[in-house]
């Protein structure tokens, strides 16, 4: 991995942002900020990555439906980072019509929509200042066409995705990849354990995370390029190319 001072990690106490951290440890970086919402939860992270790895921790209690987004951006801008990984975000798990369940719908847009938006506004603003770097955004293979009964979910990871290309697109020296994984067992798709569709987080990011410099928006894995190229024929020609280029990384 590259020397970056500081890494940031959203969502860094479960799922996908918690495997992030521990393969970025296992790579060598060592100076990490891990935001969430429950202390005890990133009071533990901190003790593994300390004594496993004697890695440097900070971090910041914040939850995305109900923080003060300015407050995080003034602590956000006193730090040098160079690696982000935005992995924020809440599911639901019952599929419902759009409208019937208001405040699960309010809450996925805010915190998966608005909240990852304003937190990589953060981030680009401050990377800006200290010279550029790499920001991983978690988006979702959901967010590229419209699903029925999981409406709010799809338009929030969808408006990351254009988010993301636009703004790797305006920064020469910010690489921002957008990931947009199909299914990974984490507490937020409320798949326990893997199977042949379902990634685990900790095989998710193993392989996620060789595409850092690949490619800018990817499934992150073989398995899930080739599940996006069979459902989606319009993304089939990208997915495909994807594919390929992550299957050499294992061969």
């Amino acid at each position: 991995m590259g020397n970056y001072n500081l890494q940031i990690v959203t969502g860094g106490t479960d799922g996908i942002g918690k495997a992030y951290l521990i393969e970025l440890a296992r790579r060598g970086l060592r100076k990490f900020v891990v935001i969430g919402r429950n202390q005890n939860k990133l009071d533990n992270v901190k003790s593994y990555l300390e004594l496993e790895f004697g890695a440097n921790v900070r971090t910041y209690l914040f939850d995305f439906s109900t923080g003060n987004y300015e407050q995080l951006r003034n602590y956000i801008e006193d730090i040098d980072v160079g690696f982000v990984v935005n992995s924020v975000g809440v599911g639901r798990e019952l599929m419902e019509k759009y409208g019937e369940n208001p405040s699960a719908d309010r809450e996925i847009l805010k915190v998966n929509g608005l909240g990852s938006a304003e937190f990589l506004s953060i981030a680009l603003a401050t990377m800006d200042k200290c010279g550029g770097g790499q920001i991983i955004v978690i988006s979702s293979s959901q967010g590229y066409r419209p699903i029925p009964y999981l409406a709010s979910y799809c338009a929030s990871k969808s408006l990351l995705s254009f988010l993301c290309e636009a703004a790797n697109r305006e920064r020469a020296k910010i690489n921002v990849q957008c990931l947009t994984p199909a299914l990974v067992a984490t507490n937020m798709t409320f798949y326990k354990e893997g199977s042949l569709f379902v990634k685990t987080a900790e095989d998710f990011v193993q392989e996620a995370i060789n595409t850092i410099g690949i490619v800018t928006k990817t499934t992150g894995c073989f398995n899930h390029e080739m599940q996006v190229m069979k459902n989606d024929s319009n993304c089939m020609a990208k997915n495909l190319w994807n594919a390929k280029l992550i299957s050499r990384l294992y061969s």
